[in-house]
């Protein structure tokens, strides 16, 4: 019995001898610390991105920033917040400072020089901000004489002199909200930008200032990356699809830009990142039913054969795709003056692919003819993408995507 005693005894020590002599809790390697992101984005637009009086930005691009962060590991409270400017966003981003921005930042040929973008997460166009008593100023040709203000380093204000109003006078300001102070203490006649930046100071100025209304450009708002960082550029590109897909984008465009004066296009289709092709299919493995619908699609809307069009589409989405179609052809845009009246546009397919018997995605490009010169930013060509269903034997249009092409 004493002999079994001391075997237990014996046995407790060593298995206390063994946790005493493993690695303490205090000696365990610590956790990696949070991954964390700096974020460019700009303090002074309402409803895009505004510094509260607690330090924290809210808006539009404030939301489109936080959801990519989160896609990318990082929470909210790791984000750091960095004033974006105009004129400061290329330096930014191509010195490392921020990772990338979302600020309000249009895609152009000059532009992807200097930057790599993600997107487009946003679609805009040029107008006017005036006081609400201003009668005279509707449209930028009416800016002859005038002085109109923009921020240093935007283009906008340029823009409209030269193909709208040759004689009127130009003023920057370091940034919108000077701008809006000078229009309306009567320093100013006109702020000009893009329409989402211009609605929210509208907004914040009821009764005192009117947006006029009339898109003249359109624009496609973008992430910028460092110069050639593919990997990061697609990352970012398949986040803003995947914010638009399960209905955060919309929800946050509800959230921010509710003001009453802005008239937002539809989500814009994400043709940036490198899974986004529609490559020509092998003519010997293609449905010839599929390539006639496809063609059919394009030929009848070249014909403005509407009624034939809707035949080629499925019934449960063709309101929606007729509201893309009408929101991408200048022509249907009734703020636009008669010079637009003998303007035509051309789809051709470009590319169809099967992905089985009864699915495919198809793309056709639109291009535009006798533009006049000073909408040659309104008009841009669109890349259509659009998937096909086989219902009943017959192939069907079930969804359309578009986005602007840059010049």
């Amino acid at each position: 019995m004493k002999r079994a005693i001391r075997a237990v005894a014996l046995t407790a020590c060593l298995a206390l001898a063994a946790c005493g002599n493993g690695p303490k809790p205090d000696d365990a390697p610590p956790p990696p610390p949070p991954r964390t992101l700096t974020i460019g984005i700009k303090f002074d637009q309402p409803g895009l991105s505004v510094k509260g009086i607690d330090g924290r930005p809210r808006g539009f691009d404030v939301d489109v920033a936080t959801y990519i962060a989160g896609k990318l590991g990082v929470t909210p409270e790791h984000i750091t917040w960095r004033e974006a400017r105009t004129d400061q966003r290329e330096t930014l981003v191509s010195s490392g400072a921020v990772d990338f921005v979302v600020a309000s930042y249009s895609i152009t040929a000059a532009r992807q020089q200097l930057v790599s973008f993600a997107g487009p997460y946003l679609l805009a166009g040029q107008d006017l901000l005036v006081r609400q008593s201003e009668r005279a100023i509707d449209q930028p040709e009416d800016l002859d004489g005038r002085t109109v203000c923009t921020a240093e380093g935007s283009t906008s204000a340029d823009k409209i002199r030269r193909s709208f109003a040759r004689f009127v006078r130009l003023t920057t300001r370091d940034s919108y909200p000077q701008c809006v102070a000078d229009l309306i203490s009567g320093t100013v006649d006109a702020v000009t930008t893009d329409d989402v930046i211009l609605a929210g100071y509208a907004d914040e100025h009821p009764g005192t200032l009117r947006l006029s209304g009339h898109r003249f450009t359109r624009e496609r708002y973008g992430v910028g990356v460092r110069k050639g960082d593919i990997a990061l550029q697609g990352r970012i590109t398949s986040i803003i699809r995947m914010m638009i897909d399960d209905g955060s984008w919309r929800r946050a465009l509800e959230k921010h830009l509710t003001a009453t004066s802005y008239k937002p296009l539809p989500a814009p289709a994400v043709f940036n990142a490198p899974d986004r092709t529609v490559e020509p299919g092998d003519p010997t493995t293609l449905d010839p039913e599929l390539v006639k619908a496809a063609k059919a699609v394009a030929a009848t809307s070249n014909a403005r054969d509407w009624e034939g069009f809707r035949s080629l589409v499925c019934p449960e989405n063709a309101d929606a795709i007729d509201e893309i179609v009408f929101q991408y052809t200048p022509q249907y845009d009734k703020t636009l003056g008669p010079e637009i009246r003998n303007a035509g546009y051309t789809n051709t397919v470009t590319g169809v692919t099967q992905s089985g018997a009864d699915a495919a995605t198809f793309a056709f490009h639109e291009t535009f003819t006798n533009v006049p010169e000073k909408y040659r930013h309104y008009f841009k060509d669109v890349d259509y993408t659009g998937t096909m269903v086989r219902r009943e034997g017959s192939w069907k249009l079930c969804s359309l995507t578009a986005d602007f092409v840059e010049p």
